[in-house]
């Protein structure tokens, strides 16, 4: 009998994506001010129910989930996706998600920094750039490029 190998789709964790289902979690859906990614810093919009990516002085308002029923943002597809404009986006304001570690190696149990203007998170101390989140922790340690588990709460 041959033996199957179930290889596609099976990477450990995805930017954005909720890293814990079965832990208490307050998500969200609010409408795109601008094109925005997964996994990165939202702060909210200039309109009412809109989100964008940022933060108010460290303080990050949410986090944007990952979603599978998104199109390519390029063609042929590279593998990317975005939230476009108006788009609704889903995000997590309070819980576990995944986020890519850039910048510097992140440190389990300290807060993330925030890149500003991109939404991306770092690790270690805050350089140019950078403001020191409030309410994001990482929960694992790792290096630039992996994926590891944060945490998000309401301030």
């Amino acid at each position: 009998m041959p033996i199957q190998d179930y290889n596609i789709y099976t990477g450990d964790a995805y930017k954005g994506q909720e890293s814990d289902a079965s832990t208490p979690r307050v998500n969200g859906t609010g409408f795109a001010e601008a094109e925005t990614g997964f996994g990165l810093s939202l702060q909210r919009g200039t309109a009412e129910g809109q989100v964008l990516v940022g933060h108010a002085t460290g303080n990050v308002f949410a986090i944007s989930l990952r979603e599978l029923n998104h199109e390519a943002a390029t063609r042929p597809s590279d593998g990317t996706t975005n939230y476009t404009i108006n788009q609704s986006v889903s995000y997590m304001r309070e819980g576990y998600v995944n986020l890519e570690v850039t910048g510097r190696a992140a440190v389990a149990g300290v807060k993330a920094n925030v890149s500003d203007g991109i939404g991306e998170f770092t690790g270690g101390a805050a350089g140019a750039g950078e403001t020191a989140s409030l309410n994001v922790t990482w929960m694992e340690a790792g290096i630039v490029g992996d994926v590891i588990r944060a945490r998000i709460d309401i301030v």
